[in-house]
């Protein structure tokens, strides 16, 4: 009989994903390696438990990748598309003036 799974497991079964397992700071030296080697500019992360399942990552590993360099410390707009260096689309309707 075909399982029943959830969308959210689902979507962890069928794709493809690396796994980090350690301690916060072998967790965070697997992940730096990826991104100084310029092998991925992200990750998509899948906790094991929801919706708090990222809290220890965001307490215990982000600040590592931080001092490492592989993580934000800031960003540098205020908006998206400012952090984005994207400019403001033209405004379709400019110079229309309504009756």
């Amino acid at each position: 009989e075909a399982e029943k799974l959830s969308i959210r497991e689902l979507i962890i079964a069928v794709t493809a994903r690396q796994q980090f397992v350690g301690t916060p700071a072998q967790v965070a030296e697997d992940i730096d390696h990826y991104v100084q080697s310029d092998a991925c500019d992200g990750f998509i992360l899948v906790p094991h438990l929801t919706p708090a399942g990222l809290d220890e990552f965001v307490e215990k590993v982000v600040p590592q990748l931080q001092d490492r360099g592989s993580f934000r410390t800031e960003y540098s707009g205020t908006t998206l598309r400012s952090h984005l260096g994207l400019s403001h689309p033209h405004r379709r309707n400019e110079g229309v003036r309504a009756s």
